[in-house]
């Protein structure tokens, strides 16, 4: 069945166009906003507002994708290119039939050739034209899409709540659109901050839940460097902690092999001063 012309619009079958340019948000599946100049023949013009993925129906419902279309809401035209039409694997013929031109353009299955289009020349210009559509899976997609938007929009004002208090929210209130739109249940969701406000910390099982109460029976070290730029012959530091009296000590280092000797030397001073003053004691 053929498109009639009031539900679809007008496009040019230009060989010379590098790519295809749609004047409609509703061919594309998916839009990259961007901003680029077209260069014509009064000049360089900047019309373009997006590239992206574009899906077209065409009037016997031939369906072409097109991988690199622009989009353009200035363009007083679209204009399909020859290029996209062959990725697409199409051949275009042009035939006289009763005194007029017009451009076939076919395809060969099992050795046979199929006339699947058949589009008039415009008026004295060397160019053809046709009748395009958005293909039905870009609109579905595009209300989905709409629809997850416009969810999350409000899901954000409300301060966040879950599936069953948004689905009461809808049903006791008026003046917002979301009447229509589906509530996703919690694994559908795309929220990360709800995901974050969720997440549960376990504690770690290696944490030491008594602390030793013994002085110097447990030490905590850590070695930090190299130091840039370094202190004289010192590239590291190594920080001492006593897990019981919380005592600390900073030492510098040359190298990273002397901080075992560091260790053992300060250990063997700090237990030679805490028996002096025991026994002072």
């Amino acid at each position: 069945m053929e498109i009639q012309q009031r539900n679809a619009e007008q496009c040019l079958i230009d060989s010379a166009t590098t790519h295809s340019i749609l004047s409609n948000k509703a061919y594309f599946i998916e839009l990259m906003p961007i901003r680029a100049n077209v260069t014509t023949i009064a000049g360089v013009v900047t019309l373009i507002e997006g590239s992206g993925k574009a899906c077209i129906m065409l009037p016997k419902g031939t369906q072409v994708i097109i991988n690199d279309a622009l989009y353009s809401s200035k363009t007083r035209r679209n204009l399909l290119s020859f290029k996209d039409l062959r990725t697409n694997g199409y051949h275009i013929e042009t035939i006289e039939s009763d005194d007029k031109e017009y451009m076939y353009l076919t395809k060969v299955e099992n050795d046979k050739k199929y006339i699947l289009e058949k589009m008039s020349r415009y008026s004295s210009w060397i160019l053809y034209y046709t009748y395009i559509r958005p293909f039905e899976i870009n609109l579905v997609s595009k209300v989905k899409t709409d629809n997850q938007e416009l969810y999350s929009l409000w899901h954000d004002r409300l301060g966040h709540p879950g599936t069953s208090m948004m689905i009461k929210i809808i049903k006791s209130s008026t003046g917002h659109p979301l009447t229509k739109v589906k509530v996703p249940q919690f694994k559908e969701q795309s929220c990360t901050a709800c995901s974050l406000g969720k997440l549960i910390i376990r504690p770690s099982k290696t944490k030491v839940g008594i602390e030793s109460p013994m002085f110097l029976e447990r030490i905590q070290g850590d070695i930090c460097g190299p130091i840039n730029p370094q202190c004289g012959p010192f590239r590291y530091f190594m920080v001492l902690i006593d897990a019981s009296t919380r005592w600390c000590h900073v030492s510098l280092l040359s190298t990273r092999n002397v901080a075992f000797a560091k260790l053992l030397a300060q250990i063997i001073r700090l237990r030679a001063q805490f028996r002096t003053i025991q026994s002072r004691k």
